[in-house]
């Protein structure tokens, strides 16, 4: 048989492409063979069909779903000698095929059978360990150009993956900057010494050794926990000069989950080992296909909770290694796709392969309280948050909201159609089968995941000389936590109230915005600043402006019991051990003139001891979606985060050196905050109304001036009640 022929034959058996050398004489004299057109529609029968599941040493396979491939086919078991019998109804278009599948193995299929032949089936057994020598495959670029990747027959899926953030996993430059310890904004010498940092040499991220000068600064992943490299008089940890015994050899398992296709031994490598597709398309298609079990006793990430899969058996034909693709489909018998069945791909526990994680402490020397966290402190919690939640069923995993269903399509196939179906072109699925691989983020899609999670509601009520307003924030549509993931990421909300005829209310008590809601300098009166009229005294020099706005609070020594995460959440635990104060507003001004550490405001405020000062930007009440993000500590409202600290105290750390959490009062699936905000309501201003706006912000302020980042909030959520109307 000419190569021309064989390739063609590799189409229709496999649906992929293949490229061959042919001499021009041949090409020229051999003609294309037809294609197979689709079988006429014949009349609805219905049958049976045996025969025996052997594997391929030729033993019997029993317990194996013998099924018809396809939605609503029947399927039975085998017995201990392999054998079954199946009932078979032929819908009069495609192929009626028959399907042999089991855990372990890679599914077989078999068409064009006649209803009295006993057919005999092989199945191919998947043999471990996990194959080192597996080189990843590259999934395309989502478009249908005949390569022989997964974009020549699933298009659409790698389309969308390539668009989502599963596919930025490895390359995200915060991740980066975390992991190396670097400030991108500093982008010469003399920016970075200014600023604190040092210019130093590095590895740009993704090359093999590509040399690249940049700003360190005094927190990173790599120098704090090995203490060969990145310190002082030492070279950086990304520096391909470093000698074989300063090396780094603790990660903090970034790579583990953030690029999980670094090629050879999974697990445990360092994330500047990212290059080519494991940097380029991170958590992709191949890494995703070859995870053959879920192990929930492990750390997260490959060669640990993801138990991996690559193939060893030898291929056949085109293939170095026989494939296996696992998937959450128990009928894909195409031998381009070794499709073996894994049910979890279906679960939500599939995603806690990576989104549930407890660690130790990290820093070398430091621990965590073990009392509180015996566990493990609780770093990233998205699969127990929606285990404890009422959206714990089959019906809403995860990958209801985050892989939503297609529909108008036969199958995951761009090629498949109801009347082609076949072992080469797919089988009929329902869309719950079809789901789409965006693995949609909280700002993805229109209307974005996360504008669908909140409900505000505020409840308002005028009294002689004041407003007193309750406000509401409900978790109504998310399966988890809002906002979850990233422990860095928080929500901050805005309580503001204004008269018709007199415009913006002053508050004068209730909840505030805690100090994670943003500062440029914070101080206590009597201790680290004094007070004369309208002149601060600051204990030292600040980064304070003329523009900015000073807010100042005053603790209560009363706690807020709000509904917390996790060990927060304990109806056991006091008040004040979830560790949030109330702090009332007491006023606020605007800076005149900032001179040293003095600071001149446009007004006197009426400040005790022990008050807190925030210093921050204004709030104008204009603000818009995506706008860059303010520091609003102090101002009337509230922030709803899962707040780590260091072994120093400080709070909104990267879960690299936490040691402890401070408090977590997430908002839990099903549950509400309620808060209280009481307003000054002069004479004359008998009618307006209270505003509550909540905003996403992905990453806190504290960090983002360190690493250099655009930090901007995100309006998920507004409620709104008017007062003093008359009721018709």
């Amino acid at each position: 048989m000419s190569t021309r022929y064989l390739c063609i034959g590799l189409v229709l058996w496999l649906g992929f492409g293949c490229s061959v050398d042919t001499s021009e004489s041949e090409v020229a004299s051999t003609p294309a063979p037809a294609l197979p057109t689709e079988r006429e529609p014949e009349p609805i029968s219905e049958f049976q069909i045996t025969g025996t599941v052997l594997d391929d040493d030729g033993l019997p396979v029993a317990e194996a779903t013998v099924l018809q491939a396809g939605e609503g086919g029947a399927r039975v078991l085998t017995d201990a000698d392999g054998r079954f019998v199946l009932d078979i109804v032929d819908p009069g278009y495609g192929s009626v095929t028959a399907v042999a599948s089991k855990s372990g193995f890679r599914a077989i299929g078999q068409e064009y059978f006649a209803p009295d032949d006993d057919i005999t089936m092989v199945m191919r057994e998947i043999k471990g360990p996990d194959n080192e020598e597996y080189i990843f495959e590259d999934p395309g670029d989502g478009l249908n150009d005949m390569k022989e990747d997964c974009s020549h027959c699933h298009t659409k899926f790698v389309y969308d993956f390539l668009q989502s953030k599963h596919a930025e996993a490895a390359k995200n430059p915060l991740l980066h900057d975390i992991y190396n310890g670097v400030n991108r904004k500093w982008g010469t010498q003399a920016e970075c010494e200014s600023a604190g940092g040092e210019w130093r040499q590095g590895k740009e991220p993704g090359t093999e050794s590509t040399l690249m000068m940049r700003c360190y600064v005094e927190d990173g992943v790599l120098a704090q926990l090995n203490p060969g490299c990145g310190g002082e008089g030492q070279l950086t940890c990304d520096d391909p000069g470093l000698s074989a015994e300063n090396m780094p050899t603790a990660f903090g398992a970034c790579a583990d989950c953030h690029a999980p296709g670094i090629d050879g031994v999974l697990g445990g490598r360092n994330l500047n080992e990212a290059v080519g597709l494991a940097y380029d398309i991170g958590v992709h298609c191949d890494v995703c296909h070859k995870v053959a079990d879920i192990d929930m006793s492990k750390p997260p990430g490959v060669g640990q909770r993801l138990v991996m899969g690559r193939p060893s058996e030898p291929g056949r034909n085109v293939f170095i290694w026989d494939p296996v693709y696992y998937g959450p489909l128990i009928d894909v018998p195409n031998p381009a796709m070794g499709g073996s069945y894994q049910p979890k791909f279906n679960e939500a526990v599939f995603c806690a392969g990576c989104h549930e994680q407890n660690q130790d402490a990290l820093i070398p020397g430091e621990s965590i309280q073990a009392d509180k966290f015996p566990d493990g402190l609780p770093v990233h919690t998205t699969y127990s948050e929606w285990l404890d939640g009422p959206f714990n069923n089959e019906a809403t995993p995860c990958q209801f909201c985050h892989m939503p269903e297609t529909h108008g399509v036969a199958n995951s196939t761009n090629m498949g159609t109801r009347e082609n179906q076949s072992i080469t072109f797919g089988f009929e699925r329902d869309p719950s089968d079809i789901r789409q691989h965006t693995f949609r983020g909280p700002l993805d899609g229109n209307p974005r995941l996360i504008d669908q999670a909140l409900y505000v509601s505020v409840k308002v009520e005028a009294m002689p000389g004041e407003i007193h307003a309750t406000v509401s924030v409900a978790n109504i549509g998310c399966g988890h936590a809002v906002p979850t993931g990233e422990p860095m990421r928080s929500l901050v909300m805005v309580v503001e109230a204004d008269a018709d005829a007199c415009g913006t209310l002053v508050a004068t008590s209730g909840m505030t915005i805690p100090s994670t809601g943003g500062e440029y300098a914070t101080a206590v009166v009597g201790e680290t600043v004094n007070v004369k009229g309208a002149v601060l005294t600051f204990a030292s020099g600040q980064p304070i402006e003329p523009g900015q706005v000073v807010r100042v609070v005053r603790p209560t020594g009363a706690y807020d019991d709000y509904n917390g995460i996790g060990y927060f959440a304990s109806a056991e635990l006091a008040p004040e051990d979830k560790g949030l104060e109330v702090k009332h507003p007491v006023g606020e001004a605007r800076v005149l003139s900032a001179v040293d550490n003095l600071v001149t405001l446009d007004a006197a405020l009426a400040l005790e001891p022990g008050d807190i000062v925030f210093v921050g930007d204004a709030w104008t009440g204009e603000e818009q979606d995506g706008d860059r993000s303010k520091h609003l500590a102090g101002l009337s409202g509230y922030s709803f985060a899962k707040v780590l600290a260091d072994s120093s105290g400080r709070l909104e750390v990267p879960h690299y050196k936490a040691v402890n959490i401070v408090r977590d009062n997430r908002i839990a699936p099903g549950t509400n905050s309620l808060t209280e905000h009481v307003f000054a309501l002069p004479e004359g201003c008998e009618t307006g109304q209270v505003r509550a706006k909540v905003m996403y912000r992905p990453h806190p302020l504290s960090q983002s001036a360190l690493r250099g980042w655009d930090a901007r909030d995100y309006l998920i959520a507004t409620g709104t009640s008017r007062y003093g109307d008359e009721v018709p």
